[in-house]
């Protein structure tokens, strides 16, 4: 006798989309993120590193490489996780990050048979400077720490300035761009890269 399907697979909806939003600190994701979530028709919701970042105690990072190497990845898998569930159950979100090789590595396993859209937020480093120091809440030369390795050798199905434009240009741009319902290509050419 065959067993009926479970309710949750039946009420399955397809799969939502991941929309990572990857550049240094200070490029400007967060404020492109929270323009997408206001005004892209189907609701997303905004996975964002800092809201992980703020879990964190004070001194969590004060340990032994070897930890913090195992922190960084816990870090990296529970924001990749939480839009892997997400997009399971058919919520589409947006992401920001800083991907480092290691969070790239992480996010290219993680997400693999997921429809991932890959946004470059770049930034001049003269501009990212500046607004690292009006800021006030960011470690000073953070940015110029990442700002030569975080688009290196990477894919991105769009890429935006945000020294070369507004903010609320560049959210336009991506707006536009997902709205065109793009097919997703760099997160395949990626995991060629990283596992060839």
């Amino acid at each position: 006798m065959r067993l009926p399907m479970p309710i949750t697979k039946m009420l399955q909806p397809p799969y939502g989309a991941i929309v990572v939003l990857n550049g240094p600190s200070s490029a400007g994701k967060s404020t492109l993120s929270k323009y997408l979530c206001e005004n892209l028709v189907e609701h997303h919701l905004h996975i964002e590193l800092d809201a992980f970042r703020n879990m964190e105690p004070i001194g969590y990072w004060d340990v032994e490489r070897q930890l913090a190497q195992v922190r960084v990845a816990a870090l990296c898998r529970a924001m990749n996780a939480t839009a892997a569930t997400f997009s399971r159950h058919g919520q589409s979100v947006i992401v920001d990050h800083v991907l480092s090789s290691d969070a790239w590595h992480y996010m290219l396993e993680d997400l693999i048979d997921l429809p991932v859209f890959l946004v470059g937020v770049f930034c001049s480093l003269e501009v990212l400077i500046d607004r690292e120091r009006n800021r006030g809440d960011r470690k000073i030369g953070l940015a110029e720490s990442q700002f030569a390795s975080i688009h290196a050798s990477r894919h991105y199905d769009c890429v935006v300035d945000t020294s070369s434009a507004s903010e609320i240009e560049c959210g336009r741009s991506i707006l536009d761009w997902l709205q065109s319902r793009p097919i997703p290509t760099a997160f395949t050419k990626m995991h060629q890269q990283f596992f060839r």
